[in-house]
């Protein structure tokens, strides 16, 4: 069911944890599923230069997140910084029932770029 690609991302994410020096978090949940991704960003002269992540949810939103976090480094910080195409391909392909960590991902970025860094942790009520 799961390319090889997207189950060493599941198994082997990479970038996961916290980033103590980001300029920038935010998180998101997928109402329909729960699922919950934070991302803490270190950006620099408009350019994302460290990317990590947290994540309670389902296999899609790990690889997701995961291969988010290997593409993102080195591009502008823009909610549209990396196309759902990339993180399929860095996947080898998603899953139609996992897509819905598309929207998740793509959902924490924006949330993360749209405001500057500030405490916080994983919600109190696990998934």
């Amino acid at each position: 069911m799961y390319s090889p690609a997207f189950q060493d991302h599941f198994l082997h994410p990479r970038g996961q944890g916290d980033l103590p020096e980001a300029t920038h978090r935010g998180e998101a949940t997928d109402s329909a599923c729960g699922d919950w991704m934070a991302l803490a960003l270190r950006i620099e002269a408009g350019q994302v230069v460290e990317a990590r992540y947290r994540v309670r949810g389902c296999p899609g939103a790990i690889a997701v997140g995961s291969a988010l976090m290997t593409l993102l480094p080195g591009r502008p910080a823009t909610h549209d910084a990396v196309a759902d195409a990339e993180i399929e391909g860095a996947l080898g392909e998603i899953p139609r029932m996992k897509r819905h960590a598309l929207r998740l991902a793509h959902a924490a970025l924006a949330a993360a770029l749209g405001r500057t860094a500030r405490p916080g942790g994983p919600p109190e009520q696990e998934c």
